[in-house]
């Protein structure tokens, strides 16, 4: 065995160095073709590198325009709105630039990019961007006051108003409900991400099922029961201006906490105009615009004025 290894290590030796497989041998067709169009190689496009005074400054990637990205305006994502409110909040001292789910590194947005340890660092430094699930962790170690939120065990039960009742609701009304897809969701999310007819309504195709099997997921019945949802919305505020009741901010603290961004998120994209909701399809923000509830609306201007008007 041994000695036929030999054999055939010496009969590959003594074939010639340019001698070419049969096998790789390229058709006379095909060589033909290359010989009339030759195949060009460009020079590998180099990476895009960030001005190195953007690096300065933690930047947070999440759903926005250009314009009001560059003015710190609130993003129209409520998950991206509340985790910009929290290091808002926390006194970070961050930018945010608009981005998109393909472009995080965990598929979804926000994320975070920290600030560079050197003047002269660029994106390719190799800092390890910052999950949504992991801000809060990260915004702890980096605040620039001694705020500290509090117990989780506290709010922990009134979490689901907002990331199951009210986030259902609201995926009905900006995908589902379509006067209002196409009057926000469509241009804040498909056609100002491309001119492509067939690209815009294969991202609406997308959009909208997502949403649907999202709500079907979260329901004991494959048939979303639209009136449950909306009812359901609307207890979880009765809920949550409860909870609020008189006080300045939730749980009756003297800063507002990552709750009061939850909460905030929804309720100031709810109430804002400048999206073109559809009033008479907008049956979730319905209850903020009657004064129903009125604290929550306070509350929701408190903290706009306090952290985006400056």
């Amino acid at each position: 065995m041994p000695q036929a290894d030999d054999d055939k290590s010496q009969r590959n030796n003594a074939r010639p160095k340019n001698a070419r497989s049969p096998w790789l041998t390229t058709p006379k067709p095909i060589r033909r073709l290359f010989d009339q169009f030759p195949l060009l190689t460009y020079p590998l496009n180099e990476l895009p590198v960030r001005k190195p005074i953007e690096r300065k400054k933690h930047t947070l990637y999440v759903f926005a325009r250009e314009d009001d990205a560059q003015h710190g305006a609130p993003s129209f994502n409520p998950t991206c709105l509340k985790w910009q409110t929290y290091l808002k909040i926390l006194g970070v001292d961050f930018i945010i630039t608009p981005s998109s789910n393909h472009a995080s590194p965990t598929g979804s947005l926000p994320f975070l990019i920290p600030a560079a340890s050197r003047p002269d660092s660029t994106m390719l430094d190799g800092v390890l961007p910052v999950p949504s699930h992991k801000i809060q962790e990260w915004a702890s170690k980096n605040r620039s006051n001694s705020k500290t939120d509090p117990d989780n065990m506290r709010y922990e039960p009134y979490l689901s108003l907002l990331d199951h009742r009210i986030r259902s609701a609201w995926l009905h009304t900006l995908y589902l409900c379509s006067p209002n897809f196409d009057a926000v969701a469509q241009p804040l999310y498909v056609t100002s991400t491309t001119s492509s007819p067939l690209v815009r309504l294969t991202l609406t195709n997308n959009l909208q099922a997502a949403a649907l099997e999202e709500l079907i997921k979260s329901s004991t019945s494959p048939v979303v029961d639209v009136e449950a949802l909306y009812r359901e919305s609307d207890n979880a505020f009765s809920a949550l201006s409860e909870l609020l009741g008189d006080d300045v901010w939730f749980f009756g603290e003297d800063v507002p906490s990552l709750f009061d961004a939850g909460v905030f998120a929804y309720t100031h994209l709810l109430c804002d105009e400048k999206l073109g909701w559809k009033e008479d399809e907008e049956r979730l923000g319905k209850g903020l615009r009657e004064g129903r509830w009125k604290n929550l609306v306070e509350h929701e201007r408190r903290i706009f004025m306090k952290y985006y008007q400056q």
